[in-house]
Order: C-alpha cells, then sequence, then structure tokens
C-alpha cells in the first residue's frame, strides 16, 4: 500500500476525507508503473497516461477486499489517523451518502432527503466506515425496488451484516419504513428455513421448488392426511411469504372454511395468485349446512359477518343470515 507511486494518491484521498463536502477526487496516471500499482490495488486494468476518479466509498471496498479500511490504509501510510471537524464530517458524511444513492439510481426517490438526514444525524455509523456501508445499503435498495414479488433473505442479501442491531440493518430498515414499507413487503425474509410450506411434495423452504404447475390450496392438513387426489398445499396460517414464493406463477384452485378467516384467507390468495375459487360458493355452502345439520353435526356460531367474497358476493350475506360455520373438516368427504 504504501509504494512510492501511491504518494499522491494516499495524499488526494486523505485530503477529499478529511476536507469535507466531497465523495471522490481525480488522480493522474503518469507511467506504466504506477497504472500496474493501482490496477493491483483497484483489481483492474488501469491506462496510462490517463485521468482517474477515484470514490471514496468505492475505494474503500477495494482496500476491505484486502483486509483494511480506507482510515486504517491513510494512517498507516502518514502515521497520523483521519481526522475530522464536526462540520467537515457532517459535510462529508451528506456527500457520501448522495453519491452511494446516485450510484444506485435513487438519490431522486421521495424518501432520500429525509434517510440522508436521519443517516447523519442517528446512524452511529463511524465515518470511516460509512462509505461502504452506505454503498451496500444503496445497493441493497435498489435491488428490492427492481425485484417486484421475488422473495430473498436478509443473508442471501448482505450475510450477517443485515442482522438486528447491526448499522446496515438498521438505515436499510429506515429507508424502507420511509418508502412506507418493511422487510416483509421489500420481499425480504428474516431466513430461507423459517415456517416452511406444507404440500403433497412435503415442507418446502425458500430453497426449493415446487414442482407442480396448477395447485390446490386448503387450510386443512387433515385433507392431506386423506390421500385428497392432485398436488395440494397446506395454509393453516394463512398466505404466508413462503407461500406466496411458492405459488407465483403458479395456477390456483382454493378451498377453505366457511368462517370470517377462511373468506378472508381465499380472498387474499386469489389476489395474489389469479385463482379460483373451488367449491365455496354461496350454494355450496347452503347444501353444506344442510347436509351436515340432517346428519345431526353440531355447527359452531357465526359471530361475525365476514367480508365479501370476491368470487360470490351473495356468500357474505348467506354466512350472515344462516348464522353458522362450516370447516373443511366437517365436509372432508366431499372434497376426496
Amino acid at each position: 500500500m504504501d509504494q512510492p507511486e501511491l504518494a499522491e494518491f494516499w495524499r488526494l484521498a486523505r485530503e477529499t476525507l478529511e476536507g469535507g463536502g466531497r465523495s471522490a477526487f481525480s488522480f493522474r496516471v503518469e507511467d506504466a508503473r504506477t497504472a500496474a500499482v493501482l490496477g493491483e490495488l483497484l483489481r483492474k486494468p488501469i491506462a496510462h497516461p490517463a485521468r482517474r476518479q477515484i470514490s471514496l466509498a468505492r475505494l474503500d471496498e477495494h482496500l476491505r477486499a484486502h483486509g483494511s479500511t480506507l482510515p486504517e490504509v491513510l494512517e498507516a501510510v502518514h502515521g497520523k489517523p483521519v481526522g475530522l471537524s464536526t462540520s467537515e464530517e457532517a459535510s462529508t458524511a451528506d456527500a457520501v451518502l448522495k453519491f452511494a444513492l446516485r450510484e444506485h439510481g435513487l438519490l431522486n426517490a421521495p424518501w432520500a432527503a429525509e434517510w440522508i438526514e436521519h443517516v447523519r444525524k442517528y446512524g452511529k455509523i463511524p465515518q470511516p466506515a460509512l462509505p461502504m456501508i452506505a454503498n451496500q445499503a444503496a445497493a441493497i435498495l435498489a435491488k428490492l425496488g427492481q425485484e417486484q414479488r421475488r422473495w430473498t433473505t436478509r443473508f442471501a442479501l448482505a450475510g450477517n451484516d443485515l442482522d438486528d442491531g447491526r448499522p446496515l440493518a438498521r438505515i436499510v430498515r429506515k429507508a424502507l419504513q420511509l418508502a412506507g414499507t418493511d422487510w416483509e413487503r421489500a420481499g425480504v425474509l428474516p431466513d430461507a428455513y423459517s415456517n416452511p410450506v406444507l404440500t403433497s411434495q412435503g415442507y418446502l423452504t425458500l430453497n426449493d421448488t415446487l414442482e407442480a404447475r396448477e395447485i390446490t390450496v386448503v387450510r386443512s392438513p387433515r385433507l392431506l392426511e386423506s390421500g385428497m387426489p392432485g398436488p395440494l398445499m397446506v395454509l393453516p396460517n394463512g398466505l404466508t411469504p413462503q407461500a406466496k414464493h411458492h405459488l407465483d406463477g403458479r395456477i390456483v384452485r382454493c378451498h377453505n372454511d366457511f368462517t370470517p378467516d377462511g373468506i378472508r384467507v381465499t380472498n387474499e390468495v386469489l389476489a395474489w395468485t389469479g385463482g379460483t375459487a373451488w367449491r365455496m360458493s354461496a350454494a355450496d355452502y347452503r347444501e353444506a349446512v344442510a347436509t351436515l345439520i340432517a346428519r345431526g353435526v353440531e355447527l359452531p356460531t357465526l359471530n361475525s359477518r365476514p367480508e365479501t367474497a370476491s368470487w360470490d358476493p351473495g356468500l357474505a350475506e348467506t354466512m350472515a343470515t344462516t348464522g353458522l360455520m362450516v370447516t373443511e373438516e366437517h365436509v372432508l368427504p366431499s372434497l376426496l
């Protein structure tokens, strides 16, 4: 790092970092030796003679790949730590954050200005680490903004750096909050293995693939246990992120309980997949109630009106008038 060819390079880097207000500096590559040494540092070919624009954030990234940070290298090269006044530090932080957002096409995002101010004032990120963390955050936020209906995990995005309490996690979460969303709605799960989805293939995690092109979604594991034909997905806890991931792009038919929760979940499944309800009409409900009462089955009382069913506007009124709930277990024989 302390080759004589890079002496001016490190002087300019320190001047820029300590000076405040700038996030990059210009360096003149005069000869082949300087080009070779700089190319080794930046891990790419460097032409000469040429003038290079050097981003502090990118330079810090390259140095971390070598096992050091920019402030650590500057301290080792010059024999003294990097020093910033409070005003210079604030100005430099603004510049670094703006540069990171600009590099990833986010500088004009509606939340950008408020996010920059928040990170500078309350982010609690040491100045030496800010270029790298700001660039990481901007890259993650840009990726999340592009990949609609695609699920990933915090670890897949940034290893352990997105664990709760870490600086990167704090500032990415703040940006999501300012954008009116959160981890889950942005498609980011805590991990790939929690809350796997029960299907005819067994339990599927985010790293597994649902083989069926067409699938029936139900609520009760009893349907799977009873050998109901056709590929099944069982959602006892509603439409989870894992379920959304595996249902995306599939042809779906959905059955659930004739209960307020059952109607709500079916609405959500159909809205997400564009699927169809299966044996869930008002006529199906009336037939089930009549058959079960005739057989002496005691049905639970309906204590609240269900929301309107998107597939049958008359279902909620029929259920409210009848005042009884019918679960999938009640109608299990007719579904098999």
